[in-house]
């Protein structure tokens, strides 16, 4: 049940959180009508607030009209934050006082394209079946984004975004596991074309080229005799797309290097076979970026805990 926007009566820097929440829940609700029927107060008492706010801001955060409220450029990076921080003052006093193992809020999660597709995507599911009163957010794309203006709560990826300086600003980094990778091949590929015995046998083969791989998608890494050998590699089809290199592979297009991950399903099945077991050179991590606070919600401790049990148990099948 929500709570009276008076039940948070306080003020710091000349803002009154009982403003903030008003105008957060104003927004949430379209209009200063539902709002105020929601929490047993009249529409003026809260339009009073809101415009007291933004008197204290300086700011005009909402454009009225007789029915809605739209948010104008500044309200909307006001509200992500106020979303935010009435968030975790819920989280905090739900742990607080020990409510068992229920969670409650939404949780928005930001991840890099293959690791949201392979591993991020279904441990949310996971995730929603067993504490179905969390919500989650999931936007997926291959840059970075500023977790305190967007309202992110974390960010999942192998990538360090070096090329972006502001990203790890306030930023704490955990690691979740190693993404090994595998370099396999469709059995009707492999009937067709002799099956490489040696790295360097990649070199006469069709390679199916993910063109994100770093540092060089041409470069495949493997150990011969314990030492790291590089060989370059070549084929018909490139492509940015996990997804369609996984697709390529089992359709018998050609050999590809994948994280274990994005192709443990087909490996089981016996849609892809694995070339060189426990040969493959991969030094990539997952990870998982969120804001530096001494006070990590309780709903994101859970979603890291069971990505990171996702990821071990992939990995070890």
């Amino acid at each position: 049940m929500a709570s009276s926007p008076d039940a948070t009566r306080s003020s710091f820097d000349g803002l009154d959180l009982n403003d903030i929440v008003v105008f957060a829940r104003v927004v949430q609700h379209g209009s200063f009508t539902t709002a105020a029927k929601l929490f047993g107060k009249s529409p003026s008492y809260m339009s009073k607030h809101v415009t007291q706010l933004e008197n204290a801001l300086k700011l005009t955060l909402l454009n009225r009209s007789t029915h809605n409220v739209f948010l104008t450029d500044a309200g909307s990076v006001f509200f992500d934050h106020c979303v935010r921080i009435l968030s975790e003052i819920e989280a905090a006093k739900a742990d607080a006082s020990g409510l068992g193992s229920e969670l409650i809020g939404t949780l928005r999660v930001h991840s890099t394209p293959g690791v949201g597709q392979a591993l991020v995507a279904p441990a949310i599911i996971d995730f929603n079946a067993l504490y179905p009163t969390v919500k989650v957010e999931l936007t997926v794309s291959a840059s970075s984004v500023n977790l305190m203006e967007r309202g992110v709560d974390v960010v999942i990826g192998s990538r360090d975004f070096d090329d972006d300086d502001s990203f790890h600003t306030g930023l704490f980094e955990r690691k979740l596991g190693p993404a090994p990778y595998v370099i396999c091949a469709a059995p009707s590929y492999l009937e067709k074309h002799p099956r490489p015995v040696k790295p360097d046998d990649l070199r006469h083969h069709n390679c199916l080229i993910h063109t994100t791989q770093k540092p060089n998608p041409r470069h495949w890494s493997a150990r011969v005799d314990v030492e790291e050998v590089v060989v370059e590699v070549d084929g018909a089809f490139h492509s940015n797309f996990e997804s369609a290199i996984v697709l390529a592979a089992v359709q018998g297009a050609g050999i590809a290097r994948l994280p274990f991950y994005s192709v443990a399903r087909e490996i089981r099945t016996g849609e892809l076979v694995s070339i060189f077991d426990g040969e493959i050179v991969s030094r990539r991590v997952i990870k998982a970026f969120y804001p530096k606070s001494r006070f990590v919600p309780k709903k994101l401790r859970a979603f890291l805990a069971m990505l990171e049990a996702r990821l071990k148990e992939t990995v070890s099948s």
